[in-house]
């Protein structure tokens, strides 16, 4: 008797634990939200691996500026190489200023990027109110997890924001996939 006991808890404990695990992701997403809303960049910076997020932002910009022009082999030609080498050298510090905790609490409140990063610089567009912003939040692999925002009603391409395992249950914002 006792040891069936031991063994319910067990599986118990082995099944509380299999669902926070699963659960946990969609969580951290929601602190993150609360924590935008909330204006909180403390609470909020508690969710962001600040340099890997950086740092992959930048890679995909170097990226994404290579891939312009290509070859007959889908190759990037060696002059958008080199320009996105150059891009990427003054990108560098520009997304280091301007990837904050100030700017990440917009792109989660709806805004779009254009508008959340600088927020006082006139594009010519009107002004846009955020609005409930749709997402929608998958796993992508047992240690990936993406949430797409897509701002309401303006038919822009979603933001992915890409939250990398931390442990067992913990998850940090590492990866930011802006349209275009």
């Amino acid at each position: 008797m006792r040891a069936r006991m031991l063994w319910g808890a067990t599986l118990l404990s082995l099944s509380l634990l299999l669902g926070a695990s699963i659960a946990s992701p969609w969580w951290h997403v929601q602190q993150m939200r609360q924590a935008a809303q909330a204006r909180d960049a403390a609470a909020l910076s508690e969710y962001v691996d600040w340099e890997q997020l950086r740092a992959n932002l930048k890679f995909g910009v170097q990226r994404r500026l290579a891939h312009q022009s290509v070859n007959a082999r889908g190759e990037p030609t060696k002059a958008a190489s080199l320009g996105a080498a150059v891009a990427a050298a003054l990108l560098g510090p520009l997304v280091d200023q301007l990837i904050t905790p100030q700017s990440l609490a917009r792109i989660l409140q709806g805004q779009p990027p254009e508008t959340a990063v600088i927020p006082a610089l006139e594009l010519g567009k009107p002004s846009q109110a955020a609005g409930q912003p749709e997402i929608r939040m998958a796993y992508a692999g047992l240690n990936r997890f993406v949430c797409s925002i897509q701002s309401a009603g303006h038919g822009e391409e979603p933001i992915h924001l890409v939250l990398h395992r931390q442990g067992l249950l913990s998850w940090k914002l590492a990866e930011l996939s802006l349209p275009g």
